[in-house]
C-alpha cells in the first residue's frame, strides 16, 4: 500500500471517530447539558489525535484501524467484534430484566435487543447466502 492511501486510511478512521464524536457532543449540548457537550467535543478531539498518531504503527491494531490489516488481523477483529457484541447484548438482556423486575415495561433495553437480534438475523441470512 503507498503512503498516500495509508495516509487516507487514517484520515478517514480519525474522521469518523471525530465526527461521530462531535454528534454526541452535540445531542448533550441540544440536551442543555452545555459544560459536558464542551468536554466531550474535546475529549473525541484527543481521542481523534491519539487515534491518528497511533494508526502509523505497524501493530495489529494500527492496521486494523487503517482497515488494512491481513487476514490474520481480520480475523482477530471479527472475533473482538463478536465479543463485544455479545458482551453488549448481555447487558441489554439483564438491564432489560432488571427494569421489568422492577416495575418498568423494560424500555429502551428491549428495543435495543431486538435491534440486536434482527441485526444478526439478517447477518446470517447475507453471510449464508455468500458462503
Amino acid at each position: 500500500m503507498t503512503t498516500h492511501t495509508a495516509t487516507g486510511r487514517r484520515l478517514i478512521t480519525t474522521g469518523v471517530l471525530v465526527v461521530l464524536g462531535l454528534a454526541i457532543a452535540a445531542g448533550a449540548w441540544i440536551g442543555g447539558q452545555r459544560g459536558f457537550a464542551v468536554g466531550l467535543a474535546m475529549f473525541y478531539v484527543v481521542c481523534g489525535v491519539i487515534v491518528y498518531l497511533w494508526t502509523r504503527g505497524s501493530g495489529d491494531v494500527a492496521a486494523i484501524m487503517r482497515v488494512d490489516g491481513d487476514e490474520r488481523q481480520r480475523q482477530l477483529d471479527l472475533r473482538a467484534t463478536a465479543v463485544s457484541g455479545l458482551a453488549m447484548g448481555l447487558f441489554c438482556i439483564g438491564a432489560t430484566v432488571v427494569d421489568l423486575a422492577r416495575g418498568g415495561t423494560g424500555m429502551p433495553w428491549a428495543t435495543v435487543c431486538a435491534v440486536g437480534g434482527v441485526a444478526y438475523i439478517g447477518g446470517l441470512a447475507i453471510a449464508r447466502r455468500r458462503h
